[in-house]
């Protein structure tokens, strides 16, 4: 499991059962703000679905298909980062994560993206990180770009957004000193894996700054 001290604030740690009412709490304390970008939080009803969601990825996690980090920020749950898959086959992650409003503008998801991919690269050794941001979320479009991510390519019609569909830039972050073979995908393969992590589990797509 992954977990980091970042700042005598700022923790990240594995989502835990425990966790399930305090999770529940922060997407229902923001449900209008987070809705905007987040399909998920229509369905997120009671503590019974904030367990459920973390039991999957508690699961996920045992298998190392994917992993989830609680946001704890001054002993608070802030949001989730984590990756909504791995391909191991490909050696490519692709990073997911939220953040309460409230907490957002801080740099706190900064600093826990960029603790996410020194992790990626140095500890799991993956090629490629992949990070997919809804074209009209121009706050999240930021978080990327600032941490040296390119954009690759737009994916069209890429999420299903409560009653409309919602394109996707797609940008691209390669391993220090990767063989340029590894470092890019075309756009119809990066779209397809995207598409497959969103389907593996609760799709993230990326929320806050």
């Amino acid at each position: 499991m992954f977990s980091r001290k970042l700042n005598p604030g700022l923790e990240l740690r594995p989502l835990l059962p425990d966790d399930a009412a305090a999770l529940f709490a922060v997407v229902d304390a923001h449900r209008a703000s987070l809705r905007e970008w987040l399909p998920w939080v229509d369905a997120t009803q009671t503590v019974a679905d904030s367990a459920a969601y973390i039991e999957g990825t508690v699961r996920d996690d045992k298998e190392t298909r994917a992993f989830t980090c609680g946001i704890w920020s001054m002993g608070r749950l802030a949001g989730v980062i984590g990756h909504n898959r791995i391909d191991w086959a490909n050696r490519v992650g692709f990073p997911a994560y939220w953040i309460a409003p409230d907490c957002a503008g801080q740099g706190i998801m900064t600093q826990c993206c960029r603790a996410v991919i020194e992790h990626a690269f140095a500890e799991l050794k993956l090629r490629q990180l992949v990070v997919a941001v809804a074209t009209g979320n121009l706050r999240a479009q930021k978080i990327p770009l600032r941490l040296g991510f390119k954009q690759v390519s737009t994916l069209k019609k890429a999420e299903w957004l409560h009653d409309h569909h919602v394109d996707h830039y797609i940008y691209s972050l390669a391993a220090p000193n990767t063989d340029r073979r590894y470092s890019a995908f075309s756009a119809s393969v990066l779209g397809f894996r995207l598409r497959q992590a969103s389907t593996d589990r609760q799709a993230t797509p990326p929320v806050g700054a």
